[in-house]
This record gives structure tokens, sequence and C-alpha cells, in this order.
């Protein structure tokens, strides 16, 4: 009787032992993991505004950074990032979430304009699902540097804000390089980042304007 009560409570601690182990281990990945996001987020909205931060700027002090350079504050219930110059007072731009649908999956990205929201001061995906070296080339540099300095206006009948062309055949300053061998991909960004700028361009900026 006394062996099987030792081993009912042997069994007991062991496995209440394992899982606070268990539990302990799950709240620091959980924590770690939340903190690795906002780093990421702080890094692309710091790099979209063109705030310069080097590639090894350590979390604590890109945390610094974007504490004094970066203000977030919502416009009807949209987030937005404010980016300030060194002065922490003059304005430098506006950075917003962009997303929408990909060839195979959600794609997600931060968009940046210049304080008058005559032009984009940056753009970056950093979530999506789509192939490898295909796809998956819109986080590339040599894509997303194509928008900057990209002239702003709301859209109007067919005139979109850019197109993606491809590669290339771009003529005008609104006609950007595509990926190549990505034309489901290309024509899913195209479509839906001109809709996000027009929708912060035609019902956001007013708001944001005033203030």
């Amino acid at each position: 009787m006394k062996k099987r009560l030792f081993s009912v409570v042997y069994m007991f601690v062991l496995t209440l032992v394992f899982t606070s182990i268990v539990s302990a281990v799950k709240v620091f990945n959980e924590e770690k993991i939340r903190t690795n996001q906002r780093v990421k987020l702080e890094r692309i909205i710091l790099k979209v505004l063109d705030i310069p931060v080097k590639e090894k700027t350590s979390d604590e002090a890109l945390g610094r950074i974007y504490a004094r350079r970066v203000k977030g504050v919502e416009v009807r219930d949209k987030p937005l990032y404010v980016g300030y110059a060194e002065d922490g007072r003059t304005i430098v731009g506006y950075a917003f979430p962009i997303g929408g649908s990909g060839f195979w999956g959600p794609i997600y990205g931060m968009v940046a304009v210049d304080p008058e929201a005559a032009t984009i001061l940056g753009i970056a995906f950093y979530r999506h699902s789509e192939t490898p070296g295909l796809g998956a080339r819109i986080t590339e540099d040599w894509f997303t540097r194509q928008f900057q300095g990209l002239p702003l206006h709301p859209i109007e009948g067919d005139k979109k804000i850019f197109y993606l062309k491809p590669e290339g055949t771009g003529k005008a300053r609104d006609e950007l390089d595509a990926v190549t061998g990505a034309t489901g991909t290309s024509r899913a960004v195209e479509a839906f980042v001109n809709r996000e700028l027009d929708h912060f361009l035609r019902d956001l900026w007013g708001s944001v304007k005033k203030g």
C-alpha cells in the first residue's frame, strides 16, 4: 500500500516538475518571439522612413533610436507611424502598414510617404507565402528601391499610381520592373499597393494633416 502511494506521489511530483518546466520554456519563448517581432517591425518602419540604422545595430540601440525618432498614433482606427528628424520635432514622413492577397497567400508590408504625401519614401514586404526565388523576390532591395521617390496621386479612372511592367520595358516614372517569372505575384502587388495608397490619400490623409 505504501509503495503504491509512494509511486502515485512520485509520478504526481514528476509530472508537476516537467509541466512547470514546459510552461516556463513556453512563457520564455513567447516573450522572446514577441520581442523579436517588435524589433523586426521597428527596423522595418525605420527603413521605410529612410531613418538610417546600421545593419549591426543592437536591438537595444535600435529601440532607443526608434523611441526617439518614431511616434505611433491611430488615424481613424488605423495605425500610423510618424517619423521625426534628429531634432525630434521636424516630421520627415509617415509610415503605415499595407497588405493584400498574393499569388499563394497574404502579403504584408509597410510603406512610408514624405511629409506632404507627394512621394514614396520607402516600401518593404516582410511576410508572405510567395515562391522562393520567384515571387519572394519582392523583398529584395532592387525591387523595393524602385518605389523610392515615386509620385503619389489619387487614382482617377484607369490612371494608377504605378504599373509593374516586364523587366526593362518601362518607359515612364510610374512604370516599374515586375519580378520576372512571377506574373501572379507582380499583379497582386500592383493591385493591392495601388489600392492601399489610394485609400490613404483619399480617406486618411485629410485626417493626418489636421493632426
